[in-house]
Order: C-alpha cells, then sequence, then structure tokens
C-alpha cells in the first residue's frame, strides 16, 4: 500500500501520511467489506482513492495542455525493452521527477488501469487533455530513457 501512495504523492512524508490515514480508513470500512478474498484489491482502491483525494486538495484546480503542441496518439516503439533495462528504483525517480499532472495521470493509465475517461472525471478534465499529458510524459521519460542508455 506504501508504494501506491508513493507514486501519487510528490515525498515521503506525504506518502506516510497518506498511508496512516488509509490504514485508518480501512479499518474503519472494513465491515462494508463483503467478500474477503478482494481484501487487497479492496485496500488498494481505498489507498489510491485517498491519494488522488489528496492531491485534488492540494492542487488549485485542473491542469490543461494545448493539444495542437502533442500528439495525443503518441505511441513508444520499444518504450518497455528500454525500461526492462533499467532497475525499478530508477525509473520510479525518473516518474516522480515528471511534473505532477504527468506523473499523475501515467500512474491512473500505466500503473493502475484506468481508462482515460476515468482519469478526466477523477482529476474533472477532458479526455483529450489527459491523452495529452500521458503523451508529454511517455515523451519525457523516453528522453530520459534514451540519455541514460546513451551514457552506458
Amino acid at each position: 500500500m506504501y508504494g501506491h501512495c508513493l507514486r501519487y504523492s510528490k515525498n515521503t512524508e506525504d506518502a506516510q501520511d497518506i498511508l496512516q490515514e488509509g490504514f485508518i480508513k480501512v479499518f474503519e470500512k472494513i465491515n462494508s467489506l463483503k467478500d474477503f478474498q478482494q481484501l487487497e484489491g479492496w485496500m488498494s482502491r481505498v489507498f489510491i482513492n485517498l491519494a488522488l483525494s489528496y492531491w485534488r486538495k492540494n492542487h488549485s484546480g485542473p491542469t490543461f495542455v494545448d493539444i495542437n503542441e502533442t500528439d495525443a496518439e503518441d505511441e513508444v516503439l520499444g518504450e518497455e525493452s528500454n525500461l526492462q533495462k533499467h532497475k525499478p528504483e530508477e525509473v520510479l525517480v525518473w516518474i516522480n521527477e515528471l511534473p505532477d499532472n504527468q506523473r499523475m495521470v501515467l500512474n491512473m493509465y500505466a500503473i493502475d488501469g484506468l481508462s482515460h475517461q476515468e482519469i478526466a472525471s477523477v482529476l474533472n478534465t477532458t479526455v483529450s487533455n489527459t491523452k495529452s499529458i500521458l503523451s508529454r510524459a511517455r515523451k519525457a521519460l523516453r528522453e530520459r530513457i534514451n540519455s541514460k542508455n546513451e551514457t552506458k
């Protein structure tokens, strides 16, 4: 659960606060869980929702990107194989260095499996904007990977 908290916060202190609040919420609401075989998934959802709420509370509003400046359908060829050449801790550092809106959209889409419609709803923005933000996040990661690969 700490991993979820870290991905959606900018520093370990915030992640620890979210983690603590998450466990309090889990213990308060555990009786609403009907099937204990789904405990892990249910807890993950609680922590992700709490982290997203924390993020929304600390940001003034939606961040918009000029979709004319980026290719929303940008496909990253070979990105996965390039990522596998690096340690997960290293990739996490790069993700955390992304601007907040890019980090959030990348986490929600690539890691937590939310659709662009769900992301747009959570972030109070448009689907095309989430696609643009994701494209920029991928581009920034790709540039970072390529620069690291060139130095090796």
